[in-house]
């Protein structure tokens, strides 16, 4: 893992332990995680600043696949964001740190499954290991909480526990549903090659890279500084319209405080 080193790979820094509390230790993101930014109302996210993060994921995912080293873990809250808005991928190497510890094995809740692909879902105790087409399945379920900026499924009104249990049993096929306003048409056609129920279908993330993400972005090279500024510009207008209803109930409360 230390040897690991890539602009969109979380860089990992080493251990701590004390006291009976072991953790590890990676380079601090300030902007919070991709599922902390989707969430974040203040911030507008246009396509290209959409996709700028993806490709960065993207990019991220193919390094680690190149070095051989399957995530196994990949999901929107293990994807975070730096002080200049670069993704970075973190999490990775921990199914085997804690193979190696021999961490007793612990069933997640439903709603920390829906980036796991179907295979494992039906054999839980092997999704410690991870391979590559599983991490593509749980990029496509993170393409859609981009696209749509929303959670894992938040179109289909359905429980976790019952979306889990179509997911893991079909037919019929239960994904998440995208309208064709939402994104281009080779992007959803993208997110439902990746969430093949074969995993044999699923493109590895160089195909995705190098041909359909291409095609997502017609060919253009993202601007991710044109978008940078952008969002700084909206943080910037966002900050002063909060400055000003800050002062406002300020007013109001001093107002009333002086109210015999």
């Amino acid at each position: 893992m230390k040897d690991l080193r890539n602009e969109n790979v979380n860089a990992f820094l080493g251990f701590f332990s004390d006291c009976a509390i072991f953790a590890v230790v990676v380079e601090h993101c300030s902007r919070g995680s991709l599922q902390d930014l989707l969430r974040n109302e203040d911030v507008k996210l246009d396509w290209m600043f959409k996709s700028s993060l993806l490709l960065d994921l993207i990019k991220g995912m193919k390094y680690l696949h190149h070095r051989e080293f399957p995530h196994g873990r990949l999901k929107s809250r293990n994807c975070v964001v730096d002080g200049r808005f670069v993704l970075k991928i973190t999490d990775y190497g921990f199914n085997e740190l804690l193979e190696s510890q021999k961490a007793p094995a612990e069933e997640p809740p439903p709603e920390d499954l829906f980036w796991t692909a179907p295979e494992f879902l039906r054999d839980l105790g092997s999704s410690r290991r991870g391979t590559y087409k599983g991490d593509v399945y749980s990029f496509s379920i993170i393409l859609q909480e981009v696209v749509v900026r929303g959670p894992p499924y938040c179109m289909l009104d359905l429980p976790a526990e019952e979306i889990i249990r179509k997911v893991k049993k079909p037919p019929p096929m239960c994904r998440p549903t995208v309208a064709p306003d939402q994104a281009p048409l080779e992007c959803i056609q993208l997110m439902k090659q990746c969430w093949s129920e074969l995993p044999e279908r699923r493109p590895t993330f160089d195909e995705i890279f190098d041909r359909q993400f291409k095609l997502i972005n017609k060919g253009k090279k993202t601007n991710i500084i044109d978008s940078m500024l952008r969002m700084l510009e909206q943080y910037s207008s966002n900050l002063e319209e909060l400055i000003r209803e800050r002062t406002e109930e300020l007013e109001v409360e001093n107002l009333t405080a002086s109210l015999p």
